[in-house]
């Protein structure tokens, strides 16, 4: 299966100008954009059979979470997942979104792309991320639970909010917290870096599979060995 074969551009068309504005609009306010059926319906089941195979080879991460990973360097040359992230255009369209000149990917073998598999009692708690966006596939919900729980804008680079990310933390505002749809197919680009979010335990037999795409505003972007030890549980040969 060909990656534009994947993508709706009836739908998402790549190269409209208002279409980045609009998103990249929204993401402004937001912290998100969500694009709903960004893959063809029709090619999921491809997708999933092919997640199927790379769950075997998964590595079992309880740092802050409790999910199985799938590295860069785990997916095979002819993946389609891989050659999604790899394809040019997307790149090029999620630049546009964060009014960004030029992206790169991720020079990390390991994290440049990784499948986030979740089964049932796996979660992932409450934390900010490290980099200011991430890009997100969402390839299959669980049967149940498995939700994506965002505390919009809490903080800010002048301003950690204590008061409100520890109300959040003890679940006393809810009415900061909304839950992100997870629709299989979705293209999800997310600011985690001042939104608190987490991912509630799954329920139910169904895997949660999410691929996440690594791409930064500069050039030669790597994990510590520290982080890639956790995360995947080896480094590099």
């Amino acid at each position: 299966m060909s990656v534009a074969a994947l993508v709706d551009t009836d739908r998402w068309p790549l190269d409209s100008a208002e279409l980045h504005r609009e998103l990249s609009d929204t993401f402004s306010k937001e912290n998100i954009a969500i694009l709903p059926g960004f893959i063809y319906e029709s090619a999921i089941p491809a997708l999933i059979a092919e997640c199927d195979e790379l769950a075997k080879v998964a590595f079992h991460t309880t740092v802050n979470a409790d999910l199985e990973v799938v590295a860069y360097d785990q997916f095979p040359s002819d993946s389609v997942i891989r050659s999604l992230y790899e394809w040019d255009p997307l790149m090029e369209f999620v630049a546009k979104i964060l009014g960004e000149e030029k992206l790169f990917r991720y020079a990390d073998p390991f994290g440049a792309l990784n499948l986030a598999v979740m089964a049932e009692g796996d979660q992932l708690g409450w934390h900010f991320d490290m980099t200011d966006f991430v890009v997100s596939l969402a390839l299959q919900p669980s049967q149940a639970g498995g939700e994506f729980e965002n505390a919009q804008k809490l903080r800010t680079s002048t301003d950690e909010n204590y008061d409100d990310v520890q109300s959040v933390l003890s679940g006393n505002a809810d009415d900061r917290v909304r839950v992100e749809p997870m629709h299989a197919g979705t293209l999800m680009i997310f600011n985690g870096r001042t939104s608190l979010h987490k991912v509630t335990p799954v329920e139910g037999s169904t895997l949660r599979i999410v691929a996440l795409l690594a791409y930064d505003t500069k050039s030669g972007t790597d994990s510590s060995d520290e982080l890639k030890l956790s995360r995947y549980g080896r480094l590099p040969q």
